[in-house]
């Protein structure tokens, strides 16, 4: 507690030099110290979180900006004493990252707060000393650069901070890029006449970030690599601006040392040089010189990947996609005839599935962003998925998405009778795909109508409904059955609502025939029995009803919804038969699982014979048996009423 009144008290003499500015008040003073001291009793307690001192710090921080804000309206906008919460926020942080040296987080907040609103006194040796805990933080060592590199002006520093930050982070591609982007902004900054340090004066800033690199690698057990050197001309400004060097060349060495690194053979790792490079296209370009620093690093990365990565669909997607974004061509289709090319070229190399649907998704994608504003570019993309699709087919590169995905589009485009066909050619190459024989049912369903109007359709058996059906079913193995559930039921459901007219006879027929062929598969039986059960009631005579789900009560197991379904529609007969009512849930309870476990039925059941019936020497024998019967009677004697 003397810690606590002790840094209480070096808090109130500062607040009170505010008091007397006319900054607060003294009763506000008051309320200050009052919650300092709450905050002060949080972090000084022995299990006290990070979230403690984050807690503090904001609220420091919410003070600072009060005390400027006031102060700039009494026109006292530098004066150290307005300053006071900030220092305390900062040696909160301090404290902090004592108590929590290896979070990373709580590094980044503190030094983000020196380098905002400190001066920058200091903010050198915080970054050592968080380097030190933390070597393996790319993010603390891009925010270090940073800081000798946007407020230091210091290259060379910012240089050697990333190369060390490289080899404590080896997998980081992040680091890489950063790398890349100080080398093109620095000589975008010299070009605009942005002075930096120059090294040769050998003069050593006094807030440098200064580390034992090789102390740390030690400890972290690193092995040493090389820094990349570039010459002594960059170490100079003012030579490096009448340099060769300065079109862009430091950063193409930055790049060519990425590609060996051990990510250097990844495709977006190198890409996202690229989009760096874009940023910059214009520095150093004149007269004499007619592509700038980024249109040169552009052109040698493009020509890296294309040699590395030729076989890579990634490589095609994203050449078409720079071909696709040039400003340089104003027309579209040209653009998009430009790109197709690309992709074909691709296509013909790759001979995948995978890079026929990002090309597809890709040239889909055209469509998406003209709006379908104008109708000569939607129709040719049209035709370039229609020649994509056939090149596929030719070439055995379609598969069984890739043809489900082709059939889907012809119909899109309103030609059902290629969908059909293209359908039947499906099924014939991939005879076990539940999906491919799901969709030609579906289409036979839905075209009819098209099948009778070509003689040539009508007579395939690939185009008769039930002759299709059959092969499916035989087609597709008998451990996929349960994929194939959609099959049976849409089989079902069509001889039923289309072909039996009402025929009860003939829809049970199909349904024991259905379910002796599902045998095993209770899963797709109980969809079955639902969509029988369904019909039944609402298009049969009503005593149809009690058969159907007598019959259904043939084929185990029966799940306790079915039994809840069937009580249902007996109890919404206008002349209910109250036996059969009491049959179906004597039914039910009579399955133990079921008897011992769910209090909803016994209620329900008891609730029954007591409201409806009007029956309470059944309704009380129902509750005794519920009682006895289910495993924790409790929830059901609780409703009771």
């Amino acid at each position: 507690m003397d810690r606590i009144n002790f840094h209480i008290d070096q808090l109130l003499e500062e607040t009170t030099k505010l008091v007397s500015l006319g900054i607060i008040t003294k009763q506000e003073c008051k309320d200050i110290m009052k919650k300092r001291e709450y905050h002060e009793i949080k972090i000084f307690n022995r299990n006290s979180h990070k979230s403690d001192y984050l807690t503090y710090i904001k609220y420091e921080l919410e003070l600072d900006r009060l005390f400027h804000k006031r102060g700039q309206d009494k026109q006292i906008d530098f004066d150290f004493r307005l300053r006071s919460a900030l220092r305390h926020a900062i040696n909160l942080f301090g404290t902090a990252t004592k108590r929590f040296p290896r979070d990373e987080a709580l590094w980044i907040n503190a030094l983000n707060i020196r380098m905002k609103r400190a001066s920058k006194e200091g903010t050198g040796r915080l970054f050592s000393i968080a380097l030190q805990n933390i070597p393996r933080s790319a993010t603390l060592w891009k925010l270090a650069a940073t800081f000798e590199f946007e407020v230091n002006k210091n290259i060379q520093n910012a240089r050697n901070l990333i190369q060390a930050g490289i080899q404590f982070n080896k997998t980081d591609k992040s680091l890489w890029h950063y790398f890349f982007l100080m080398e093109l902004t620095y000589i975008s900054l010299l070009y605009n006449d942005v002075t930096f340090i120059d090294e040769t004066n050998k003069k050593i800033e006094e807030e440098e970030i200064k580390l034992n690199i090789d102390g740390l690698r030690k400890t972290e057990k690193i092995e040493q690599d090389e820094f990349v050197t570039f010459g002594r001309d960059i170490l100079s400004a003012d030579k490096l601006k009448n340099s060769l060097l300065i079109r862009g060349q430091i950063a193409q060495i930055v790049y060519r040392n990425a590609m060996k690194s051990s990510i250097g053979q990844d495709f977006d790792f190198r890409k996202q040089f690229y989009k760096i490079a874009s940023k910059f296209l214009g520095v150093g370009k004149d007269s004499e010189n007619p592509m700038g620093a980024g249109e040169l690093l552009q052109k040698e990365i493009l020509e890296s990947l294309i040699t590395d990565f030729q076989n890579n669909e990634k490589t095609y997607i994203f050449l078409a996609s720079i071909e696709q974004s040039k400003s340089s061509e104003p027309s579209l289709l040209k653009r998009l005839n430009n790109s197709t090319s690309i992709l074909d070229q691709g296509l013909s190399v790759i001979k995948s599935e995978s890079y026929l649907f990002n090309y597809i998704h890709f040239i889909r994608q055209i469509i998406v962003d003209i709006k379908l504003k104008e109708k000569n570019i939607v129709e040719k993309i049209t035709e370039i998925l229609l020649k994509a699709y056939k090149y596929s087919i030719e070439n055995n590169i379609l598969k069984e998405s890739g043809y489900q995905y082709y059939i889907e589009l012809l119909l899109e485009l309103g030609k059902a009778n290629d969908a059909i066909k293209v359908s039947e050619e499906s099924v014939k190459l991939f005879k076990n795909s539940n999906h491919l024989w799901s969709q030609r049912i579906n289409l036979l369903i839905k075209n009819e109508m098209v099948i009778k109007l070509f003689d040539n359709l009508s007579n395939n058996e690939y185009n008769n409904l039930d002759k299709c059906f059959e092969m499916a079913v035989k087609n597709c193995a008998p451990s996929s059955q349960t994929s194939t559930s959609n099959l049976f039921i849409e089989y079902f459901k069509y001889q039923v609502v289309f072909k039996f007219d009402k025929d009860f006879k003939k829809i049970v027929d199909l349904f024991e025939k259905l379910l002796k062929q599902l045998d095993g598969n209770a899963k797709v039986q109980n969809n079955l029995k639902n969509f029988l059960l369904d019909y039944t009631f609402l298009n049969l005579p009503k005593e149809k009803l009690k058969s159907i789900y007598q019959l259904c009560f043939n084929y185990l197991p029966i799940p306790k919804e079915f039994y809840q379904k069937c009580i249902l529609y007996e109890e919404e007969r206008i002349e209910k038969n109250v036996n059969d009512i009491r049959s179906l849930y004597e039914k039910c309870l009579s399955i133990k699982e079921i008897s011992s476990k769910d209090v909803d039925v016994w209620l329900n059941y008891r609730n029954f014979e007591l409201k409806s019936v009007g029956d309470i020497e059944r309704a009380n024998t129902i509750a005794t048996r519920g009682k006895k019967a289910l495993a924790d009677p409790l929830p059901f004697l609780s409703q009771l009423q």
